[in-house]
């Protein structure tokens, strides 16, 4: 499972999908603004999307002991953006 997995963790991917689509939509609000009409439905299918198989995957989340109990959202997110000036 490796030393990221999300194994172990509730609804661990719903965390990811929306810190990743919030990021996603602060980047395309400042660098390019017709990327929201791309962007939100995108960010609302992952979510749902994700709520679903979370919610499928809970009994084994309950059940797994997750490796480092402090990591709720491992994976890198897609989209970055650096606020510093």
């Amino acid at each position: 499972m490796g030393e990221d997995s999300t194994w172990g963790h509730s609804f661990s991917s719903v965390q990811t999908a929306v810190d990743n689509g919030e990021e996603c939509m602060i980047i395309s609000a400042l660098a390019a603004p017709p990327l929201l009409l791309f962007t939100i439905p995108l960010t609302l299918v992952d979510m749902s999307s994700a709520l679903i198989i979370d919610t499928v995957m809970l009994p084994a989340d309950l059940v797994i002991t997750p490796s480092d109990p402090k990591l709720h959202t491992p994976r890198p997110m897609v989209c970055r953006y650096d606020y510093k000036i």
